[in-house]
Formats: C-alpha cells, structure tokens, sequence
C-alpha cells in the first residue's frame, strides 16, 4: 500500500517534456498551462465586464424625476421655515421695542414719584422746622 514518494515524483517530471493531443492540437503540459490561465483571466475580465454593465444600467435607470420632485418638496419647506424665521424675528423685534417703551415709562413714573415724594419730605421738614423754630422762639406760646 505504501508508495515509493520518489517514484511519483520522477513520474510527475516527466509530465512536462510528454506532449499530449487535444482538439488535434499537440500540446505540453506547460502549453495546457499556460492556456488554462490565459483563459481564466479572460473569463474573469468578462465577468468583471458584466458585473460593471449592470452597475452602469442601474445608474441608467434612476428615477431622475422622483429626486427632483423630492428636492422641490426639501426647497418649499426651506422656503417656508425661512419665511417663518423672518416673522419670528420681526415679531422679537416688536416685542423688544413695547418692552422698552414700557421700561421707559415705569422709569419716568418712578422718577416723578421720587420728585414728588422728595418735595413732600422737604414741605414736612420745613413746616416741621418752622414749628420747631416758633415753639423755640416762644416757649410761653404753647
């Protein structure tokens, strides 16, 4: 049961000097080679040839119109948050200018109150001074 390794070996080397006849056609086993390789690499360069003609014809095919439509669709909502943006600020604008003018009266109101309770403070003091002064020029008066 047991082969000699050196007995097939030398078998196998005598392989590329015999010449076989396929199709008619003598050939040695480093033709048969050579001509198995060459014909994968074409069958391969077909396949990749194909595969790459599908990519191109999927590309081909897309629907063009359903993404103009979809950009129409994305350019009217950018439209309308731009036009609601425009309006938000307008309406900040106008909010911020009633705010100021209702800060512009409370101060001068505050004001005014100060003036008036400053003038109220100084008559007080006055008639109080005044009083005090009688009541010191004249304490048989009371």
């Amino acid at each position: 049961m047991s082969k000699d390794l050196g007995e097939e070996v030398s078998k196998l080397e005598g392989l590329k000097e015999k010449e076989f006849t396929i199709f008619g056609i003598k050939m040695s086993m480093m033709t048969i080679s050579a001509a198995v390789a060459g014909i994968g690499s074409v069958i391969g360069m077909l396949y990749g040839g194909f595969v790459m003609y599908q990519k191109v014809e999927e590309v081909a095919n897309l629907d063009v119109s359903a993404f103009e439509q979809r950009m129409e669709v994305i350019e009217t909502k950018v439209t309308s948050v731009d036009e609601n943006v425009y309006a938000v600020k307008n309406d900040l604008k106008t909010d911020i200018r009633r705010i100021e003018s209702i800060v512009d009266d409370i101060e001068r109101t505050v004001k005014q109150d100060l003036r008036d309770f400053n003038k109220d403070v100084k008559d007080i003091e006055k008639n109080f001074a005044d009083k005090l002064q009688k009541a010191l020029d004249n304490p048989l008066a009371n």
